[in-house]
């Protein structure tokens, strides 16, 4: 797969794009590669897809807090370990 970079892209653009991602939950490559496809009317093809906004949900806070006290302990640095 190929990429694509953009130069001098117009700020109004740029705010369109940025405008359109929020809205639809995605990416500026999303809505970049939507409008493309719907330009030379290629079709929805399936992407590979390399986030996991959709795997995850978003927690609560007790969920939080119970998640940073159980992994508090990885955050301490054995000093030991780490001697030269």
């Amino acid at each position: 797969m190929s990429s694509l970079s953009i130069r001098k892209l117009p700020r109004d653009v740029e705010q369109a794009l940025c405008r359109a991602a929020k809205a639809q939950k995605t990416t500026k490559t999303e809505i970049v590669l939507q409008a493309l496809q719907e330009r030379f009317q290629l079709g929805d093809r399936e992407r590979k897809r390399r986030n996991l906004r959709g795997f995850f949900g978003r927690m609560t806070m007790d969920q939080y807090t119970d998640f940073k006290k159980t992994t508090e302990p990885f955050s301490e640095i054995e000093r030991d370990l780490w001697k030269s």
